[in-house]
């Protein structure tokens, strides 16, 4: 039978009701709780035995200072009197620092039949020889050792799945905070953790930590084995992503064994070593590594090369990278459907000569348009265009977009956050007659869409091209079409 984690939701309220209100909004999806009693108000201390029996599941009692990442400061006899009256409760854990140190009560807890879950945090990053710490933990062979460290690099994440490795099997919990850290709380079971900590978003109690709707429905959490397969995203920042919703949807409609997680990457090399040691299977790549994920790649395809750009990678049956660009077809298709499947013999203009411009040009181009591309730095725009005889013009001599007009396509960052207010073609006057066409897709009406809807043209935001992409991925990762692609709803 194949290891899974736990899903452990973490009560923050001030009030036992309150927790309790809390805890049935998530009922469906934990499975254990811990209830952080440092959180509470004074006046619901006497109250916390009484907890257990009011929730029919496991639960973990947590009274943690602020040296760990805790609120309680009224000294350490208070915090035990505290705990030692809560035991009264049929609570089955007790969270115990690594430098908790009374006998007496240790002896009470085991008397009483608790487990003791022997933790460290370290907010800062991950200690040196974390494995030879781990061990170290447990007192007694029963205890369950913890780890909570940050996570500030992908070196860093690297190290805390290198380090369950080495610890082989046996009850522990194992987590990295932060960005950087968040696949471990995904892929608890890969690090060999007894379970993963959520809480609400409004209320978290450490960084990074997830809701527990969000891990069961993005995520499928409850259907992560030892042995799913891994798959994923890279970026820096990436944690935006909406492809971990996409991929994840369809790996549980196919019932495929596969997990989509989103990796921050700040270091390629770093990454990949992550990726053996994780089995990784392929993943998809966005802003910055889409050109520099190339020299990793064994063997690539006509658009990876002629962009200089990969978005998409899958491990090969040979053990090798394969790089591939969904990109331009991504963003091609919605296109040919507003032309009823035909380009050629159309004129397009390009507004922009970066990463986007280029898959754009690209997928144009193999369609046998005349394109026109348009940039704030001419000098880009005229690069561009000599390396695939293309027309090109700056921002000041807009006018000459009235003849490479068909199709209008933005692919510059103008729109998107922080710069919604900001539209590169204000200047222009539109026929009507054009299709205005933006790969931004949050807002889904730019600036520059709308003053086109505005003037009675068609409109293409760049949630169409993302999910045509990914579906595209998709089919390189499970060799299957996504399924169900009009019931995809990500806003």
């Amino acid at each position: 039978m194949n290891k899974v984690s736990m899903l452990c939701l973490v009560l923050t309220e001030s009030s036992i009701d309150g927790n309790i209100k809390f805890y049935q909004k998530y009922s469906d999806y934990c499975d254990i709780l811990e209830l952080r009693a440092d959180f509470l108000a004074p006046e619901e201390w006497p109250k916390i035995h009484s907890l257990p029996s009011q929730i029919r599941k496991p639960i973990i009692l947590t009274f943690r200072k602020p040296a760990d990442g805790g609120h309680f400061k009224e000294g350490e006899a208070l915090r035990i009197q505290l705990m030692r009256k809560a035991l009264e409760g049929a609570f089955q854990y007790i969270d115990l620092e690594e430098d908790f140190s009374d006998n007496d009560f240790e002896a009470h807890v085991r008397k009483k039949g608790v487990t003791i879950i022997r933790s460290f945090h370290d907010f800062t990053g991950i200690p040196h020889e974390l494995a030879q710490r781990i061990r170290k933990l447990p007192r007694n062979a029963k205890e369950i050792p913890k780890a909570a460290v940050m996570a500030n690099t992908t070196e860093d994440l690297l190290s805390l799945f290198e380090a369950a490795e080495e610890l082989g099997s046996g009850d522990r919990i194992i987590l990295a905070m932060g960005s950087f850290g968040f696949p471990s709380r995904v892929l608890a079971v890969k690090l060999g953790s007894m379970l993963t900590y959520s809480s609400d978003s409004k209320q978290q109690a450490a960084p990074g930590q997830l809701d527990p709707e969000s891990l069961a429905k993005i995520y499928n959490f409850k259907s992560i084995t030892s042995e799913t397969e891994i798959y994923g995203i890279i970026g820096n920042p990436v944690m935006h992503s909406l492809s971990p919703k996409i991929h994840n949807r369809g790996f549980r409609m196919l019932n495929l064994p596969k997990i989509y997680v989103p990796f921050q990457v700040d270091n390629l090399e770093h990454f990949f070593k992550l990726a053996r040691v994780l089995n990784i299977r392929g993943f998809s790549v966005t802003i910055p590594h889409k050109e520099n994920v190339r020299k990793y790649l064994h063997q690539s395809d006509e658009g990876v090369e002629k962009i200089g750009a990969c978005n998409t990678v899958v491990l090969s049956p040979a053990n090798q990278w394969t790089g591939y660009n969904t990109d331009a077809m991504g963003f091609l298709l919605p296109l040919k459907k507003q032309f009823q499947g035909t380009l050629k013999n159309r004129r397009a203009t390009v507004i922009g000569a970066g990463g986007g411009a280029k898959a754009v040009c690209f997928a144009l181009k193999k369609e046998g348009m005349e394109i026109l591309v348009v940039n704030r730095t001419k000098a880009r725009a005229d690069e561009l265009a000599r390396e695939w005889q293309m027309q090109s013009a700056g921002l000041d001599e807009i006018e000459r977009i009235k003849d490479y007009s068909d199709v209008i396509v933005q692919t510059t960052s103008m729109g998107m956050a922080p710069l919604e207010k900001m539209n590169p073609l204000e200047a222009y006057h539109y026929s009507g007659h054009e299709m205005a066409y933006d790969i931004v897709y949050k807002p889904p009406l730019t600036l520059f869409l709308e003053q086109a809807q505005k003037a009675g043209c068609s409109i293409l935001n760049g949630e169409s091209m993302l999910k045509e992409q990914a579906y595209l991925q998709f089919k390189a990762f499970t060799g299957q079409e996504y399924p169900d692609p009009l019931g995809l709803t990500l806003f």
